[in-house]
């Protein structure tokens, strides 16, 4: 795999992995916000800051998160460049709408999604073309939004397997999940508990640092698997107004 291949593939992966921090909170004044470093091949290459808020639609909670990424690596050999907004609609824990605009390289990304008619519709333009991709809601447990590791109880089974809607792949796969141990992890001068849980699926595999705060979840860590494609993703604040 090229130096330049590899990172490409770590973003998408890093974009996929940090939308998932959400809060269930029914404050509606209830506000997160985390930024993030990005390393790879022990160089710094780029920042990722994810906001979510929380919202009252005719008395149920809506929470929206936007996740913006800015990546700049050069090298003497390659150059990656990455500029996106991510964003989404929950609904009870449950992804109803998915948005990924901006550019990788010299390439435009333009994706919609929406749950709608009992299935997920993502909608892809692509050299001024579209295209859809429709995967019913009966085949999927969670999608990467949701972050069910976070909540699940592995009380009796250390591994668990759930199938799981990859909305960067637009597919479902089977990832399984193991919890490693609880653990503290420091952000500036505050410590927070955490899970460590690796999973893997046949697209990737990674360890993350991760807590469900009251009704909030919150990614502090992510690390890939595998050392020669290593790549790293830590929160450096966390900030939350009530």
């Amino acid at each position: 795999m090229s130096l330049r291949h590899h990172i490409a593939v770590c973003f998408c992966l890093i974009l996929i992995l940090l939308l998932p921090l959400f809060s269930y909170s029914s404050d509606t004044s209830n506000k997160l916000t985390t930024s993030y470093s990005v390393s790879a091949k022990g160089f710094s290459i780029g920042d990722v800051t994810t906001t979510q808020r929380v919202t009252d639609d005719k008395g149920g909670d809506i929470v929206r998160f936007e996740t913006k990424t800015y990546v700049k690596a050069s090298f003497l050999w390659m150059g990656y460049f990455l500029d996106t907004v991510e964003s989404g609609d929950l609904i009870k824990g449950e992804l109803v709408r998915y948005s990924r605009k901006g550019r990788e390289n010299e390439d435009g990304i333009d994706i919609e999604g929406r749950l709608e008619n009992s299935s997920f519709r993502f909608n892809v333009r692509e050299n001024g073309r579209m295209r859809s991709v429709v995967i019913p809601r009966a085949n999927y447990d969670n999608t990467t939004m949701e972050c069910p590791e976070a909540r699940l109880d592995f009380t009796g089974k250390p591994h668990i397997t759930l199938r799981i809607l990859d909305v960067e792949k637009m597919a479902v796969v089977n990832r399984e999940y193991h919890l490693i141990q609880n653990a503290m992890y420091s952000v500036g001068d505050k410590e927070f508990p955490c899970r460590i849980i690796d999973f893997t699926d046949p697209n990737k595999a990674a360890r993350r640092w991760i807590a469900q705060d009251g009704r909030s979840v919150i990614l502090f860590r992510q690390d890939s698997k595998g050392g020669k494609n290593a790549y790293s993703v830590k929160a450096q604040s966390v900030f939350k107004v009530m």
